[in-house]
């Protein structure tokens, strides 16, 4: 278990329910039984539950390598169930809209993904015509030919640009740690996920900042002293560098 929050057996019944959803809708999807203005609906919680699922099984303890196969699917829903067309204004849809995009990318890059891969995440990002620095940077360390725009669409991620732009690593990771401890989840108020683990209808699946790893990653930094942050992923980070 990497979380105190819920049990063991939170976590199973949690397993059990996703995948009897993810059934009904798919069954229901492949026998046509969805209305066609319901059929984006029903692809877009497929999308979200086989996500919110890899990170359930994150926060159980699964080895990481073991996940890497099922995201992959995660990604093939997400091209099929994504209704993004960057003309939602700045408000808590987009934040929900930016924070998954931001996971994906994220995981993306701490599962280690074939470049392949990682562009079918970029594809359904451009056609969402969403513009933003943390996006741009991520994609910048897989793809290698990224133009990085200036804007960052929300301030409680002011930290990460800062360390992003930082010219040295020295005060890096002090500067993560304050953003981790202090900042990252109360920035999360407008979140659907924010506090659900307080739900009687059992959706939390974990708290994690996917993207303060993947800029540990991408730094290469010493990250000793953030490992243990309620939400710091670091088995992700680090998985590929312990024996199998």
């Amino acid at each position: 278990m990497r979380t105190n929050v819920k049990s063991k057996e939170y976590f199973e019944k949690f397993f059990e329910l996703q995948l009897d959803d993810l059934h009904y809708y798919e069954n229901s999807l492949k026998e046509g039984e969805v209305k066609e203005d319901r059929v984006m609906a029903i692809k877009s919680t497929v999308f979200l539950n086989s996500l919110h699922t890899v990170i359930a099984k994150y926060s159980y303890g699964e080895n990481p390598k073991d996940l890497v196969n099922e995201f992959l699917t995660v990604i093939t829903r997400l091209e099929q169930g994504w209704d993004d067309e960057g003309a939602t204004p700045e408000d808590d849809i987009h934040f929900d809209n930016y924070v998954v995009m931001l996971w994906m990318l994220s995981l993306g890059i701490l599962l280690d993904i074939s470049n392949e891969d990682f562009n079918r995440i970029v594809t359904v990002l451009d056609k969402s015509n969403r513009k933003d620095f943390l996006f741009d940077y991520l994609i910048l360390f897989k793809t290698k030919n990224r133009l990085v725009t200036k804007k960052l669409t929300y301030e409680v991620y002011k930290p990460l640009f800062d360390i992003c732009n930082s010219t040295e690593k020295s005060g890096v990771t002090e500067k993560l740690k304050i953003f981790l401890d202090k900042k990252w989840y109360k920035g999360m108020k407008r979140a659907y996920w924010y506090e659900n683990h307080n739900s009687k209808a059992d959706t939390f699946f974990g708290y994690w900042s996917f993207e303060s790893g993947a800029i540990v990653k991408i730094f290469d930094l010493d990250d000793t002293s953030i490992k243990d942050s309620n939400f710091y992923p670091y088995d992700l980070v680090h998985w590929k560098n312990k024996k199998q």
